[in-house]
């Protein structure tokens, strides 16, 4: 990673095929400056490689900063969806999002009845 240009503006998620050099690879992600470093992987998975920062000397506060399994919960399954998940929680974090469903206020609800009515109109 020392060739790569990293600053405190880059995201780091590592994600390899059969996760042979995972701790190895998030060790040196760990070290950058990097405000974003996630892993793809299981819950069980992560616990074990953060333990294995631990004893490659990463320190407790650097650990949390970067635990994270990468992506948002939307029950991603295919690697599309998962692919999806993981872009939302970074533009989440890049934008300072909540992640949380976006829908209008009850006070604005209560203003949209006002001015129509409080009966909702059906079609048919």
């Amino acid at each position: 990673m020392g060739e790569l240009p990293i600053n405190p503006n880059t995201f780091i998620i590592v994600a390899t095929r059969g996760h042979r050099y995972d701790n190895v690879a998030l060790a040196a992600a760990a070290r950058t400056s990097a405000k974003y470093v996630g892993l793809l992987g299981s819950k069980r998975k992560i616990i074990l490689i953060y333990e294995d920062l631990m004893r490659m000397g990463i320190s407790n506060e650097r650990i949390r900063e970067i635990a994270r399994a990468v992506g948002l919960d939307i029950g991603a399954r295919t690697p599309e969806e998962i692919a999806v998940s993981i872009m939302s929680e970074v533009l989440m974090f890049r934008l300072g999002g909540t992640g949380s469903v976006m829908k209008l206020e009850e006070r604005l609800m209560g203003r949209i009845e006002e001015k129509h009515g409080a009966a909702a109109v059906v079609a048919d």
